[in-house]
């Protein structure tokens, strides 16, 4: 009786692995006559941001502390001229300045100009030693109480918050 069990027992494994066999066979002719899936392709790498200007970065942190001004921008004497050099109206930035940004760099001064939404204000833009880089322009929404006196209070005071910032006009017109 035992033998009779073993010879069962081998003809059942027997024909398992011959099925296992069969089977492997099968899926390897199967996977052989697709074609060949495509290498993945590698995107190209994305290009970083470029860097923003110190000026840039600048203006955007000056504006996000101060929500009560809905544009700010910096205007400076370059080799092309006076252009503005950065703003958080992008379209702004390598522009030709306006009388309203030579003004305040020439006077020393500030400049205000009444808008239907509010004021703009030009004020110049010193250094950390005192020296002026630049004209800040900042405009204002329009809001109950606003004076001619109030936002150029409010510029003066912005403009005075960013000259310890910056270490001189080489540094304000510097690329990053």
């Amino acid at each position: 009786m035992p033998t009779l069990r073993l010879k069962a027992s081998f003809a059942a494994i027997t024909a398992a692995a011959a099925l296992s066999l069969a089977l492997a066979t099968t899926a390897m002719a199967q996977s052989a006559s697709k074609p060949a899936a495509k290498p993945a392709m590698s995107k190209p790498a994305a290009k970083a941001p470029a860097a923003k200007s110190f000026a840039q970065r600048l203006v955007e942190s000056t504006q996000a502390k101060h929500p009560e001004a809905d544009e700010i921008g910096i205007s400076a004497t370059t080799a092309k001229g006076c252009i503005g050099i950065a703003s958080t109206d992008k379209s702004d930035i390598g522009e030709k300045c306006e009388a309203d940004d030579v003004k305040p760099m020439q006077t020393g001064k500030p400049y205000v100009e009444k808008e239907k939404d509010g004021m703009d204000v030009s004020v110049p833009l010193h250094d950390a030693t005192g020296k002026t880089v630049g004209v800040l322009g900042i405009g204002f929404k329009a809001a109950p109480g606003q004076t001619e006196a109030s936002v150029t209070a409010m510029a003066t005071k912005i403009a005075a918050e960013l000259a310890p910032q910056i270490p001189s006009k080489a540094k304000l017109l510097a690329a990053n």
